[in-house]
């Protein structure tokens, strides 16, 4: 249970993945988003220069030189390092380049020269004019221009969103300290937990929650204290007057006195009394302490068998059994074994058994074993259907069971907390009238 309640603890500290993964996440998709976001602005930058720059150039370069040509027949061709410009007078290719004879008027592209330029033919008064622009590298300049300047942005941009990631890193640190504290912490040692200290710059919501859990440790700390004082004491007391109260039915008996019936059951029932108490008290401060209720890890004992144990429990039940007529029948479908300790399953089996005597007069309690499970099962007086759910709280009797003298309401109960040590679920099915049956699965 302390270490459930430890996972939950801090898994609600860290989040369910941890705040640093969700810092690290933000900060890997704002990098993603922000270069995504600049490649596809470098895209456009390019197909708008290609695409339409490019070609307005083109067109208004040839606007400008038939405008120059009708005022100076011989005004020369463009010959520039981006654009070359020819001629065909009245037909004539001779002067234009073989890899532009069959382009038609507008747009086009010259595969048959270097880097497969850009051409733009228009045509006036029977001549056609051929103006070839180095798109290829115009378009590198423009990459070129391009892609430092990003460059040199982006990089601004990812130092300062790593900066910004380690001053929300350095926020949450002491989050995440504590968090580790707790989960590293054993809540069944003596050692206190170690809250990561306050200091001046933390955020005061921070620094609140830590001095408030320091507080709380304090508090946890004397409260585990007292708790131990107080089961170490009243262990103590309890035991010696259950002791003398043994010892004082054994020296009675040995007395050798002749006891009539009637006298003989008084006593045996003191003697019941007495058992039933010790294993009480036992189980008490089995619980209070939190003692491990499973066998060495290290394999240094044995498994414990379920049948040896459920064999010993009936011998030690049978004049239970014969007070209320009852019988007790064993059916072992299998060899079952488990890591819970002897007395732990011991209690369980017990608590199971007794309850089950106790509620069922003239009848059969039935005890199956198989190697995942064992069942008791009983002929008694069952449980009301809205009574099954609370029958494992600790002192509830339902209605049909109060008139019963035997029984306090913690049988029930201590099966549950015992089995969810061990994470033994325990199903209880019950006709009221016919019987209950109790299966615990191992």
């Amino acid at each position: 249970m302390t270490e459930h309640l430890t996972e939950k603890w801090a898994e609600t500290l860290q989040g369910k993945r941890g705040l640093r993964a969700k810092l690290v996440r933000v900060y890997a998709l704002q990098v993603m988003l922000i270069s995504i976001a600049a490649l596809l602005g470098l895209i456009m930058t390019y197909l708008i220069v290609q695409n339409v720059l490019t070609r307005e150039a083109l067109t208004t370069e040839t606007d400008y030189f038939w405008e120059a040509r009708n005022s100076d027949p011989y005004h020369p061709l463009p010959d520039v390092r981006n654009l070359l410009g020819y001629m065909a007078v009245a037909g004539d290719l001779s002067q234009v380049p073989r890899a532009l004879h069959d382009l038609p008027l507008g747009f086009g592209t010259a595969e048959g020269l270097p880097g497969s330029p850009l051409v733009y033919v228009s045509e006036k008064g029977g001549d056609r004019l051929y103006l070839v622009f180095a798109e290829a590298q115009v378009l590198d300049l423009v990459l070129m221009f391009g892609l430092v300047p990003l460059a040199a942005v982006l990089l601004t941009v990812y130092l300062l969103l790593f900066l910004t990631y380690r001053l929300s890193h350095a926020a949450i640190s002491p989050m995440l300290n504590l968090a580790h504290a707790v989960e590293e912490y054993d809540f069944r040692s003596t050692q206190r937990l170690q809250v990561p200290p306050a200091t001046d710059d933390m955020d005061r919501e921070t620094r609140l929650m830590l001095e408030t859990l320091e507080g709380f440790s304090d508090r946890l700390m004397q409260f585990i204290e007292r708790e131990r004082t107080f089961t170490r004491d009243a262990g103590h007391e309890l035991r010696t007057p259950i002791a003398v109260l043994k010892g004082s039915l054994d020296i009675y008996e040995s007395m050798g006195h002749d006891l009539n019936e009637s006298q003989n059951k008084v006593l045996a029932r003191m003697r019941r009394a007495v058992t039933e108490m010790e294993t009480l008290l036992e189980t008490l401060l089995l619980l209070a302490r939190e003692e491990d209720v499973f066998i060495a890890a290290d394999g240094s004992e044995p498994l414990t068998s379920v049948n040896q144990v459920v064999t010993q429990e009936i011998e030690l039940l049978t004049d239970l059994a014969e007070r209320n007529n009852n019988r007790i029948v064993l059916q072992e479908d299998g060899e079952a074994v488990c890591k819970a300790k002897p007395r732990v399953l011991g209690i369980i089996i017990s608590n199971l058994l007794r309850n089950a005597l106790t509620y069922t007069q003239d009848g059969t309690v039935t005890i199956r074993i198989a190697p995942d499970h064992f069942m008791v099962r009983d002929t008694g007086v069952g449980i009301a259907e809205e009574d099954q759910d609370k029958v494992f709280t600790a002192f509830y009797r339902g209605d049909n069971t109060k008139h019963s003298a035997d029984g306090q309401g913690l049988g029930l109960a201590l099966v549950r907390r015992l089995s969810q040590q061990l994470d033994w679920p325990v199903k209880v099915r019950s006709t009221l009238g016919e019987g209950t049956e109790f299966l615990v699965i191992l």
